[in-house]
């Protein structure tokens, strides 16, 4: 009997056992411990932000405790310096973006100071984002939708673009607001 061969079979049974083992144990963390299955609908790529909580099963009851001592995010939220991030999967015009993040009971974010635009920025990666900087046509100043001023750069503001995006370029840039983009919801950490 070769046992050269028996004790290499069993290493190799050993290693599959210990492999398949740790990608039992940490698949659920890198993926979600979601049991809800994606099933796609008729409804499935339309720009209606309504069915984005019905394709991507958010709940807002549902919420998870952050690494700060006392808070929690909604699921599949990101906290950051006291707030929850919701970076959306599908893309909406703006207005619909603004309503959808409403119905979470937060709003589109408001990127006021350069930590913030710079964590929101590493998330996005090369991804545009609307946040919730805007002005009214005809208009030259940059509000945020809690309606304070915008003092800083935005660009291609002069193509009459009127929403904002951030992600791709690291700056704060004019896009359309009929277009569709990705989004990014704020609330405070409860």
């Amino acid at each position: 009997m070769n046992w050269h061969m028996i004790i290499s079979g069993i290493i190799v049974v050993v290693i599959k056992v210990v492999g398949m083992t740790f990608f039992l144990l940490y698949f659920p963390q890198v993926f979600g411990k979601s049991n809800d299955g994606f099933v796609p609908t008729e409804s499935y790529r339309t720009t209606s932000v309504q069915n984005v909580s019905q394709i991507f099963g958010r709940n807002d009851e549902s919420t998870i405790p952050t690494r700060s001592y006392g808070t929690v995010c909604p699921r599949t939220w990101d906290f950051h310096q006291g707030k929850c991030f919701f970076f959306s999967f599908s893309e909406s015009p703006w207005e619909d973006s603004r309503d959808y993040c409403a119905t979470q009971g937060s709003t589109l974010a408001i990127v006021n100071t350069p930590e913030k635009l710079k964590y929101l920025q590493d998330i996005a990666g090369i991804e545009n984002y609307f946040i919730g900087l805007v002005r009214q046509p005809g208009e030259k100043k940059w509000r945020w939708i809690n309606n304070s001023v915008f003092n800083g750069n935005v660009t291609n503001q002069n193509q009459n673009f009127n929403c904002v995006t951030i992600g791709l370029t690291k700056t704060y840039d004019a896009a359309s607001c009929e277009v569709s983009y990705r989004w990014i919801c704020e609330m405070n950490a409860k």
